[in-house]
């Protein structure tokens, strides 16, 4: 499956088009789910959107990843969310019937932390099962985020196998977009939305 969006974008605008995104399908009292909640930005993003009455849930494999992100929401004075050190896959299981299409928004972001250990990444079986609880949980309006780092060793792999999965969920008539960065010096990352046939 090839990109429907390549013109003159960077990593950094994919950052922006998928928080133009939640900004479109996040109201206040919402929940919305962080998958891989890395250095916060994306959580933080949702705890803005959501407000005090809503919540937020952000889990990562790594302590780090998590110890960023509290302070991060701590130092802009929320209290919205709940986070978690875990296999995203491992808590989805465990959560699975709690959120069972009442999610308005999911992301991921696949890769490393940024700035830690590299050889702590994301794999794709873990992500894939994640990502089939992840669509169970949206509601009618709900969004899927996924931005894939395809850079660094077993990120393409990663990466062709959700793009496999999407191309399944089209097939199913989800409505699937793509964006994709013209690559120079290296791979760029790549970034799906899919929303449930309902809101297509």
């Amino acid at each position: 499956m090839r990109a429907s969006t390549r013109n003159q974008l960077n990593a950094m605008q994919l950052t922006q088009i998928a928080h133009e995104y939640l900004e479109k399908r996040l109201i206040k009292g919402a929940i919305a789910v962080d998958a891989t909640a890395g250095n916060g930005y994306d959580t933080l993003k949702m705890a803005e959107l959501v407000g005090s009455d809503g919540r937020v849930i952000a889990v990562d494999i790594q302590a780090a990843a998590i110890r960023a992100t509290e302070e991060r929401l701590n130092a802009e004075g929320f209290t919205n969310y709940q986070l978690y050190e875990a296999d995203h896959a491992t808590l989805f299981q465990e959560l699975h019937d709690q959120y069972q299409q009442s999610v308005s928004a999911v992301t991921f972001n696949l890769g490393y932390l940024p700035g830690g250990d590299k050889s702590v990444r994301t794999h794709p079986e873990s992500t894939l099962e994640a990502l089939d609880i992840a669509v169970s949980w949206l509601n009618p309006q709900g969004i899927l985020l996924v931005t894939a780092y395809r850079g660094h060793p077993g990120g393409k792999d990663e990466a062709d196998l959700i793009a496999n999965w999407m191309h399944q969920k089209r097939a199913a008539r989800f409505s699937i977009k793509c964006y994709e960065p013209e690559g120079k010096a290296r791979i760029p990352p790549i970034l799906w939305v899919l929303k449930r046939p309902e809101s297509a």
